[in-house]
């Protein structure tokens, strides 16, 4: 049994001199994206705005149907709010070495808090009691800590991405059930619940060390019988949460620069890590705009293929070679050994088809639309996927794993889609959809499967058609150099035969495909940095020329934080010590007050864009201190280091 504290100060961590936060609800209802906190359990992730109103909850799955949407449609979606009824400033903060989130209100009569947590599968907290009682719980503690405030909580749960209102059912002195047609809540409260037709309500006065703990449990059946959850349960998960995040996070190996920024990313990583199956989601939600009140809003509740190497690569670089393994073992499976079916993306429990739709009845964020579940991307050509598998598999056997023969026939077989397509357009890694073209990234990406095929073959002394692989490989290098360099500048460009920028072409250093010194990659690196970006923040590519649209889509979009952290890759490769730190501060200093990013962010406003928090720009966030550090002399993984040490001689890495 776990001894809770019962001193405020240990159990909660205030930051009692952290900065307030002022972000507001527009005049339609809309918290900004960098507003949100999040909370998981393994399986799902809430969204919380900084007024404590859950706004965003998928169950059973991350991909699940939104129970709490108001993110997508303020008026339809459905939302779980507790606030002091009197004006507020708010501080807010996740409880140290955590994913538990705090969010405390100081008004004129009082200060109170609300604490937040999922209890995670993965930490033991179950005890039967989570899995088998519930398919997700939510659980809220409401503490007094000075004063006395007057609070107002306001249940309003929408089942089905806000298509079905439920019924609520009071159970005195216990709680409430709310049914749906085919899902239930439970909820666990003490506090006095009325029943309106939109939701439950509880208005009440908490005092200096008084405290309600609100259980919200899920059930795909109906959840009568568990209303009976035995005092002390909420307090006892608390308890298993804490010890279960600061007992993964103390596996942390990172000792460098900029250590609490690598901390709270693999700490928000871990929540987009699907249990079951180890699977990574890009993001939590979907359809936040890349553009607001534009189309380019997509479903990234899925896990791509291309964020294996980026998740390998972070992981093991700091001491988590469990989740990376248990990552690549995720690709391997759900791929199914079959390289000429080889999908960019699948759902978190590997499902290969994930159709795209428009959910017409909500509005979209500030009115942002459409809505869309599910991802039509999946079924793209992208040519770089053969090669993320492959340098998954060479970063993996870096760090010491091993390649079984299974898996390297398996890797074989990757290398000869290569050779038969590697000439063919595709969509490419932004996943544009105009028609296809001879990317420039995918083709450098065909030259990497083929240079790690090579390499992985070697170090294990393989037999292996080398001669072809070299030879192809050669020859993909030269077409690069031919067609994938406008030849009035000489820089890289998006496409063969194309003149525009394209921010992806900053990662071929990173990928050993040319040297940041080289003539052409340092003038395609000065040429980013002085068309593609503001203030340090990268843009992928031009969206319009002259009004005409370039990549299918209406509208335009943020700078992206991935492309950010390669600009900087690129100038720590090239040397340039001071004006990567001067830019990775700048960086650094747009993530939220709780260390969250989105996708990308508004180079004007600083506002947070796409969807959230995102996979993406955590790992590149991550693996951009680990090269600083690295390059500097601060840090060096020693899983790394001893890959290193054993592939010397026999792999030129």
């Amino acid at each position: 049994m776990i001894s809770v504290p019962s001193n405020h100060e240990q159990r909660f961590g205030l930051a009692v001199s952290g900065m307030h936060v002022h972000y507001r609800r527009d005049a339609a209802g809309y918290l900004p994206i960098e507003a949100y906190g999040a909370v998981g359990n393994g399986r799902t992730v809430a969204l919380i705005g900084s007024d404590a109103s859950i706004d965003w909850l998928c169950f059973p799955r991350i991909d699940g149907a939104s129970v709490f949407g108001r993110l997508l449609d303020h008026e339809r979606g459905g939302y779980w709010q507790i606030r002091p009824v009197e004006p507020w400033a708010v501080r807010r903060h996740y409880i140290e070495d955590t994913n538990v989130l705090v969010t405390r209100f100081e008004t004129d009569s009082g200060i109170a808090e609300v604490v937040d947590f999922m209890p995670s599968i993965g930490f033991g907290a179950n005890l039967g009691i989570v899995d088998r009682l519930f398919s997700g719980m939510v659980i809220r503690i409401i503490r007094g800590v000075e004063g006395r405030v007057a609070l107002r909580q306001e249940i309003a749960p929408r089942f089905d991405y806000g298509r079905e209102r439920p019924i609520f059912e009071l159970v005195p002195g216990r709680g409430a059930l709310i049914k749906g047609r085919k899902e239930y809540l439970s909820i666990n409260c003490r506090l006095p619940l009325d029943k309106g037709e939109q939701a439950l309500t509880s208005d009440f006065v908490i005092g200096a060390d008084e405290e309600h703990h609100i259980i919200c449990g899920y059930h795909g059946t109906p959840a009568a019988l568990w209303l009976g959850v035995a005092p002390g349960t909420s307090d006892r998960l608390f308890g298993y949460e804490l010890l279960g995040w600061r007992t993964w996070i103390s596996r942390c190996e990172y000792e460098g620069p900029y250590s609490e920024h690598v901390r709270r990313g693999a700490l928000t990583l871990k929540l987009l890590d699907y249990t079951p199956t180890g699977a990574m989601a890009a993001a939590a939600t979907t359809s936040l705009p890349e553009d607001l009140g534009g189309v380019r809003n997509w479903d990234y509740r899925y896990s791509w293929i291309r964020d294996t190497t980026y998740a390998i690569y972070s992981f093991m670089s700091i001491g988590y070679r469990e989740e990376a393994e248990s990552f690549f073992q995720w690709v391997v499976d759900a791929t199914s050994l079959q390289a000429s079916s080889l999908q960019i993306m699948y759902g978190v429990g590997g499902e290969p088809e994930l159709r795209e739709y428009e959910l017409d009845h909500l509005s979209g964020y500030r009115n942002s639309k459409p809505v869309r579940i599910g991802n039509g991307a999946y079924t793209q050509r992208q040519l770089d996927v053969w090669a993320e598998l492959l340098d998954a598999a060479h970063t993996y056997r870096r760090f010491g794993g091993a390649i079984s023969e299974t898996l390297w026939n398996y890797m074989a077989s990757v290398v000869n889609q290569v050779l038969f397509h590697w000439r063919e357009p595709d969509s490419g890694i932004w996943e544009v959809r105009s028609e296809p073209r001879r990317m420039t990234y995918s083709n450098v990406m065909s030259w990497v499967a083929l240079d790690r095929a090579i390499k992985l073959a070697r170090v294990d002394d393989r037999a292996a058609p080398y001669d072809l692989w070299e030879r192809t490989r050669d020859e993909i290098y030269a077409e690069v150099m031919q067609y994938g360099v406008n030849p009035d500048d000489g820089v890289f460009t998006q496409a063969f035969g194309t003149r525009e920028l394209d921010a992806s072409t900053l990662s071929f250093p990173l990928r050993h495909f040319i040297d940041a010194n080289h003539p052409v990659m340092s003038r395609t690196i000065d040429a980013i940095a002085k068309e593609l970006s503001h203030e340090g923040l990268v843009a992928r590519y031009k969206v319009s020329d002259n009004g005409s649209n370039l990549d299918g889509l209406a509208g335009d979009e943020g700078h992206f934080v991935l492309t950010s952290c390669w600009l900087i890759d690129c100038l720590i490769a090239r040397d340039e010590f001071d004006r990567a730190q001067e830019h990775l501060e700048r960086l650094l200093s747009h993530a939220n007050d709780l260390g969250l990013y989105a996708e990308q962010i508004d180079p004007v406003t600083g506002e947070h864009l796409g969807n959230f928090p995102q996979a993406f720009s955590h790992l590149g966030i991550i693996n951009t201190i680990i090269n600083y550090a690295r390059a500097t002399g601060e840090f060096e993984p020693e899983t790394m280091a001893q890959a290193d040490a054993q592939l010397t001689g026999a792999v030129d890495d």
